[in-house]
């Protein structure tokens, strides 16, 4: 088959890595476009894959609304789609942007990946509403857009974080931790996309004051995409970031603004602790949560509720290994999200079909 696969996020190149890998390795003919997204194309390159980047100087533009630089976005991506799509032809695109318009224009059938609830992400509906189907989790809301949902039980993070494809390997935290000691992992993020407007996470001082909890048991990393000051910069982890994932298997405990970051040390049992103004509006994260209790989220409002969490957590003896046991617990209610996806990609449209069987099954995918 022949495939079209339009990455804009790193979260995304994680998500389709493992897919993408054995589509290859089965024969099928893959292109890969991508736009400048943080370290999307430093993680393509160290895949080794073939790509074309179409957005080299990135989507950002400085100095204007997001909401305007999305509009004018829009027209540059559309166009410059057409032009890489003129003339060839595809059995399916896989994205989460906007290529559907292309496939409804060249009546390819379009994949769309998304784990966000439409009232959080209301911009969204302009790439849902063209796809032809949509992979997302089962407690996933989409709103009029669940007759498209192919939803399943899991997480997106659980595509390249489930047991089946992923081993943690300690070496990667002696490459900045020599002597093994005790660790913990602090994420910052800009909060600058179109969906952030008006969203606050952690400032800098309350880094700090994170910072001086922490010190007392182990030694503090950042990891950033926001420029730091000087007594932060020099906590900053420099690890290539396809390594990440190991880091955050081996750390005492998570913290951050991020979504994706703070999913990944949940599904990996390490304790995680999301603070921003998404809390409570994510059907994914409420779930890690308040289900499987993998990760607490507070909003920046109740800071010092975070704060007085991880202090008890940092006292209370075992704490990790508890939460290695509760992951177990959720594991085996999700499946392997890559399998799944290769089974669906290379078996389309039959596979649309089947799931929609009143038969199908996910154990064969766990």
């Amino acid at each position: 088959m022949r495939y079209l696969f339009f990455l804009v996020h790193p979260s995304k190149f994680h998500v389709f890595r493992n897919t993408i890998n054995t589509l290859y390795s089965r024969g099928h003919y893959i292109d890969i476009l991508i736009t400048s997204k943080d370290v999307l194309e430093d993680l393509v390159k160290t895949e080794g894959w073939k790509y074309i980047n179409i957005f080299p100087e990135g989507r950002k533009i400085r100095g204007i609304s997001p909401y305007f630089s999305s509009g004018i976005n829009f027209v540059l991506t559309v166009y410059r789609l057409l032009k890489f799509t003129y003339r060839k032809n595809y059995d399916l695109f896989v994205t989460d942007d906007l290529l559907v318009y292309i496939g409804k224009w060249k009546k390819v059938p379009t994949i769309v990946f998304n784990d966000d609830d439409l009232r959080v992400a209301k911009q969204f509906a302009l790439v849902l509403s063209q796809a032809t189907w949509i992979i997302s989790p089962d407690i996933t809301d989409i709103k009029k857009y669940t007759p498209k949902k192919i939803g399943f039980p899991g997480y997106k993070e659980l595509a390249y974080l489930h047991p089946n494809v992923f081993s943690p390997d300690l070496e990667v935290v002696r490459q900045f931790n020599p002597k093994l000691e005790p660790y913990f992992i602090i994420r910052l993020v800009s909060l600058r996309a179109y969906h952030d407007v008006g969203i606050n996470g952690l400032t800098d001082k309350l880094v700090m004051e994170l910072i001086g909890l922490l010190e007392k048991y182990g030694m503090v990393f950042i990891t950033s995409e926001r420029p730091l000051p000087g007594n932060l910069e020099k906590y900053r982890l420099n690890i290539e970031p396809y390594k990440i994932a190991h880091v955050l298997f081996y750390a005492k405990l998570f913290i951050g603004d991020s979504q994706t970051m703070t999913s990944e040390a949940a599904v990996l049992g390490t304790p995680a602790f999301r603070c921003n103004d998404f809390v409570g509006k994510i059907n994914v994260m409420e779930e890690k949560e308040i289900k499987y209790g993998l990760s607490f989220n507070y909003p920046p409002s109740r800071f010092y509720e975070l704060f007085n969490k991880i202090s008890e957590i940092l006292n209370f003896p075992g704490f990790k290994d508890e939460f290695r046991h509760k992951r177990n617990i959720m594991l085996k209610d999700k499946i392997d999200l890559s399998a799944f996806m290769i089974w669906f990609f290379e078996n389309y449209p039959e596979s649309a079909d089947q799931y929609h069987s009143n038969n199908f099954s996910f154990e064969s995918f766990k």
